[in-house]
């Protein structure tokens, strides 16, 4: 993993100053009593090493509305177009914990890849210094260990933080994060530190709970379009969007125009599968006409499709949409019926008696 070093509380404010010279700071702050992402005055308003955020970190590279373009107008004759000035602004994202770095991973295979790159999202990414902070802390709806992942996981970021009593332990993953960690010119962590960072998060690790969600889930699905356990898992779901919403891996979206008198702009904003109105076609007819049908597709979309199309899960295991749903739905639990359910219909297939 290469060398580690050795960020003290004493030089937290100083080093953060820094950052902010790099580029312009977005962090964990307190917004109207609620811990979320947000731009950062300086050190002085950044909490780090807490739990998860309600909101994901998302909107930095893929904000939940944003202008494409603006055109005018003039009599019928719309005229004028102006595109929308792509964002390379450095900027600095601190103190993201690990599930949701990873998720930028796979965006980046959804937005950043193949043929149909999104230039602003690409922009953004590639001008944003991704610095996670080690968990210390799991709640009891972390799921990350059921993809492979935990606590110190630094896939996604450019330097990982590893809190040990108020001070922390660096990492430089990336190689941008190697480049910008020469000019912090921190010490070496001395082997203690590095012990001490390694038990905490060994400690973080265990309090998760042993779960095996995912093995084999693709093959499980494959067999289930036509079950009924989705009516059943979709009778509680009131379909408000919440889940998608904070998801930090769900990225669909919706293209509107915004007409004026003088013109309008064309708009891009978050859309969800979980909407009624998500699927509705002009003619009137909607392929997905009951929440059943999208509750199939929002776990074969995370669970199939999406490791078949771009080799990652559409999920890394925050916990948000357990924590944020109204009626107390948990995808783990779905998981788990998703499995009884194949091993049913696997036990019950003609050859298997006996």
């Amino acid at each position: 993993m290469g060398e580690k070093y050795l960020l003290t509380k004493d030089n937290l404010t100083a080093w953060i100053s820094q950052l902010q010279q790099h580029g312009r700071l977005i962090a964990p702050v307190m917004r109207a009593d609620e811990l979320r992402y947000d731009y950062a005055d300086g050190a002085r308003e950044v909490v780090l090493g807490q739990h998860n955020t309600r909101r994901s970190a998302k909107w930095v590279f893929f904000p939940q509305h944003e202008v494409l373009l603006r055109y005018g107008k003039r009599l019928d004759d719309y005229s004028q177009i102006t595109d929308t000035v792509i964002d390379n602004t450095p900027q600095v994202l601190l103190g993201v914990t690990p599930c949701d770095a990873r998720s930028f991973v796979m965006l980046d295979r959804i937005f950043g890849q193949g043929t149909c790159q999104d230039p602003y999202y690409c922009a953004r990414r590639a001008n944003t210094l991704v610095i996670a902070c080690a968990c210390a802390h799991p709640t009891s709806t972390c799921f990350c260990n059921a993809f492979g992942s935990g606590p110190a996981d630094s896939t996604g970021a450019d330097v990982l933080l590893y809190p040990v009593d108020g001070d922390y332990v660096v990492e430089l993953v990336s190689d941008a994060g190697k480049q910008i960690g020469l000019d912090w010119h921190l010490p070496l962590a001395n082997e203690a530190a590095i012990e001490r960072a390694e038990a905490i998060t060994a400690a973080a690790a265990e309090r998760l709970q042993p779960i095996e969600l995912t093995a084999g889930i693709e093959q499980d699905l494959a067999g289930l379009f036509e079950s009924g356990l989705w009516r059943e898992v979709a009778e509680k779901c009131i379909a408000c969007g919440t889940c998608t919403y904070n998801c930090p891996e769900c990225h669909c979206f919706n293209i509107v125009d915004s007409e004026l008198a003088s013109g309008g702009a064309r708009l891009r904003g978050w859309d969800a599968c979980m909407f009624p109105q998500f699927t509705a076609q002009a003619s009137g007819y909607n392929p997905r006409p009951d929440q059943a049908s999208r509750w199939r597709q929002r776990v074969m979309h995370k669970f199939s499709y999406l490791p078949a199309n771009v080799g990652l899960f559409g999920c890394v295991g925050c916990g948000r949409c357990i924590v944020s749903c109204p009626v107390r739905l948990d995808i783990r639990q779905v998981l788990q019926r998703v499995h009884q359910e194949a091993l049913t219909r696997a036990a019950a297939a003609p050859g298997k008696e006996g």
